[in-house]
Order: C-alpha cells, then structure tokens, then sequence
C-alpha cells in the first residue's frame, strides 16, 4: 500500500520527536535515532524533515522518476558525503560510546581497576554501532567492519585524551572514506518483526541509560551530604515508608481476595489515603480508632511541645518550627474532616426520619 504525504506530515507533526512519520515510512533506523536522541538531537533533526519527507515519500513508494534518478546516481558514482549525515554519526557515536562507558560502576572504569580493560572492549563497540546505524540510514550503507576496526584501532591510543570523542572521528572519517557504498534494494520485513526490533533496541538503550543512573548518579540530601543513588535505592528498600507500602499491597490483595474486583477501585482510592487522614493520625501518633478527644487531647499536648517560643537554638528552633506547622495542619486535616462527616451523617439521619415520616 503506497504511503500518504499528509498522514507522513501529521505523525511529523503530533510524533516526529518520537519517529513515528519515520516509522510509518519504513525508516526504521531512522526511527530509532530521533526517538534516542530526542527529535534528531533535540528537534534539530525533526525540523529538517520538514523539507526531507515529500523525498522520504517518493522513496518508500518507490516513485517511478525517483527511482530512475535514483538509478543513474547509483551508476554514476557512490554515495556522495553529507555533512548531515557525518553530524549524524558523530553524535549517535559519541552517545552510544559514553553511554555504554557511563552504564559502568565507576569502580570498574577508575584508574588502576583491573577492570579497566573492559572499557576497552566496550566503549569501541559502542562508538561503531553507533556510526553503523547513522550509516545505513535509508538507500546508503556503512561498513560496519570498517567502523569497528578504526574505533578499536584508535580508542587506546586517545584512551587518556577523550578516546570516545577522537575514536568517533576517525572511524566516521574512515566510514564516510572507504566504508560507504548504495543499497540496492530495501528488505521488507513484516510489521510484527519490526516492532520487535525496534522494541528490542529501545529496551536496551533504556538498560544502558537505567544502569547509568543507578550505578554512577548521585543524590543530594537535605543536610547537603552526596549519597550514591544505589545505595539511596537500596536505603528505600530497607526503610518503614517501602514496608507501608509492601503492606498496603497485601492489604489489597487480601481485600481482593475478599471482595473481589468490585469494590477494589474504592479500596485502592482509600489506600492513596486522598484527604491526608492516614497521614495526619501518623503524625499525631494516633490509630485509626481514636476519638475525637484523644485528637484534641493530642493537638494540644504536641502543639505545647513542639511550640518554637520553648526554643532558643537557632537550630532547634526552626525545626521546631517545621514540626509544629506539620502537627497543626494535620490537626487542621482532621478537624475538617470531623465536620463534613458530622454534617453528613446529620443529613443522612434527618434523609431517614423524613423517610420513616
């Protein structure tokens, strides 16, 4: 079925930062990058299609005066170089290459790790699948061979210098040089088969961006003091706020179990705790069963405590401070509370006696 220039324009239009017009024009690679970098590297790519997709078009469908003009390039000369194109590469090179670097515990990449040699093996991989997938965008191919070599070859002999950045170069200028040739005819493949592909891909280049937070991304607390953010995540797993949220998940299934799916919307909205009850009685130190005396008992007896005028610490004081605004307004939470569900059961009962009458 021949593609359409307006519904190529729309997916541009509502989802070319994601490659859908490309996707849709069976520029799958194509589609990969700009949903990776998003747009084309941050829409500078997607701007561009603007004035490439009535061509992009032509060659899909494989328009009749394109493919002879298209023909007689091919017979003519090889692929000619494009400054695009070699932008291209350098940049999906260079991501690809610091993002698998990066995607490394820093323990294993430090200077004298007898790790170190890993780096070696991979960060190359990377900078030459990069420029390979740059490369074979659309009727032009790339050697990958020649890539990988170039990129093996270079990158220890820059490896102190910024060896992603210098192996990039030289193996895009070996590509663009001796590893570029026409693509004869496209391969189709079937819509199942690319989704996986592409599904495939995508999942890994999200691993390696997934292992570089978790293994070389920090976090900043209150007091100023950096923690690895490994060691925050497993710190969360190990604290009271991830076992109350262990336990609201078996209280759910439990009510499931219960209840069944009918009634499990109104527990979830319940569990969220939306009017900030829960909260509020966890911040006064009170169950759930407690009266409205033991609340009021509770406000003032906290808000006498925690007052900041009983502080003289400048310190102590402003927590003080903080604790105090929390304890009111969750006294506040509860109060309000209190009187809609009084003015509601009111209105209920007078509802009934009006009934009975």
């Amino acid at each position: 079925m021949a593609k359409s220039l307006v519904i190529a324009y729309v997916l541009w239009f509502f989802g070319g930062w994601f490659g859908l017009h490309h996707f849709y024009l069976r520029r799958d690679r194509h589609a990969f990058i700009w949903w990776s970098t998003c747009g084309g590297v941050f829409g500078i790519g997607w701007l561009r299609d603007l004035c490439q997709l009535p061509e992009y078009v032509r060659d899909v469908n494989e328009d009749k005066d394109y493919m002879e003009e298209l023909t007689a390039r091919m017979r003519k000369s090889g692929p000619k170089y494009s400054t695009w194109r070699f932008g291209g590469e350098m940049v999906m090179g260079i991501l690809l290459g610091c993002l698998v670097h990066s995607a490394l515990p820093e323990e294993l990449t430090a200077d004298g790790s007898p790790y170190q040699k890993i780096v070696l093996l991979l960060c190359p991989l990377g900078v030459a699948i990069g420029i390979h997938l740059v490369g074979n965008v659309g009727r032009e191919m790339a050697s990958f061979k020649v890539a990988v070599v170039t990129a093996y070859l270079t990158y220890p002999v820059f490896f102190n210098l910024n060896g992603i950045t210098y192996s990039t170069l030289f193996s895009a200028i070996a590509v663009n040089w001796k590893g570029r040739s026409w693509r004869r005819s496209k391969r189709k493949s079937g819509l199942c088969r690319r989704i996986s592909i592409l599904g495939l891909c995508g999942t890994l280049y999200l691993i390696l961006w997934g292992s570089t937070l978790y293994y070389n991304s920090y976090v900043t607390t209150k007091d100023g003091e950096v923690v690895k953010l490994r060691d925050a995540v497993q710190n969360f797993f190990k604290s009271p706020a991830w076992a109350e949220t262990k336990q609201t998940f078996k209280d759910l299934y439990a009510f499931y179990q219960i209840h069944g799916f009918g009634r499990i919307w109104e527990q979830i909205v319940e569990s969220m705790d939306p009017q900030g009850e829960s909260n509020a009685r966890r911040v006064l130190g009170l169950t759930d069963s407690a009266t409205q005396e033991e609340i009021t008992s509770a406000c003032r007896k906290l808000s006498r405590q925690w007052h900041p005028d009983k502080q003289k610490d400048h310190k102590a004081k402003k927590k003080a401070q903080e604790k105090f605004i929390e304890i009111r307004k969750s006294c506040d939470v509860l109060s309000d509370i209190s009187i809609k569900r009084s003015e509601r059961n009111k209105s209920r009962s007078q509802t009934k006696d009006r009934t009975e009458f």
